[in-house]
């Protein structure tokens, strides 16, 4: 991304927490498709919606905070982390069977009940690998989807998380441990789960554009 574009993320912030609805929707449809990806796989789908317009009212509700030392991306999808935590807590307390104190995010998805999302693959590889993704601790599903997805590194994945870089580095390692791990179980022969671990990254990459919902409206 330019720095023109940085730098106009956050003169549209500024003008739409000044009462500009118009500059809102405009940094809604720049950034609608990777908030979208962040909570697809992790949520059920009829959740996904709300969560996504949270996160864009947190940050309009945050946007004094921002100035601009980080990339208006890595402040929103810090924010999407903190709307989806609440949600989890929120699911945990309703199914009752969670011990309050448990770190939920040391928990893969599929936890939480959740049916996996509706995505239309066309490769086994792909399917296999939205599966693994969500049976490793979520901490690690979402280092590597901002990994392999949204392309940041691991210093801003260290951002979106606040964790310093040496444990965001760690997570993206284990990460792919505990990915690879899931691989060999779920994988139904040889040649699907060697065709994934090959090609782990293209893999990951084609699945960018099938795990983007179609564009809503801002409210």
């Amino acid at each position: 991304m330019s720095e023109r574009r940085v730098e106009d993320d956050f003169a549209l912030l500024e003008a739409w927490r000044g009462g500009d609805r118009g500059a809102g929707a405009e940094l809604f449809e720049r950034h609608y498709s990777s908030i979208a990806r962040f909570f697809h796989n992790k949520v059920p789908e009829s959740a996904q919606d709300d969560l996504l317009q949270e996160t864009f009212h947190r940050a309009l509700e945050n946007a004094a905070r921002f100035r601009g030392q980080a990339r208006f991306r890595t402040f929103l999808f810090g924010i999407a982390h903190n709307v989806l935590a609440d949600y989890l807590r929120k699911l945990s307390r309703r199914m009752a069977r969670l011990d309050s104190q448990a770190d939920l995010e040391e928990m893969p998805s599929e936890s939480f009940g959740l049916s996996p999302v509706a995505t239309v693959v066309q490769h086994q590889e792909q399917r296999l690998l939205l599966e693994a993704l969500r049976r490793i601790p979520l901490i690690h599903q979402i280092a590597l989807e901002l990994f392999y997805w949204e392309e940041l590194t691991a210093e801003q994945i260290g951002e979106v998380l606040r964790v310093p870089l040496g444990t965001a580095k760690t997570r993206l390692r284990d990460g792919r441990e505990h990915l690879e791990e899931q691989l060999r179980e779920l994988a139904r022969s040889p040649e699907v789960l060697q065709s994934t671990l090959d090609n782990l990254k293209q893999w990951a990459q084609r699945m960018r554009t099938r795990a983007t919902p179609a564009t809503v409206g801002a409210s």
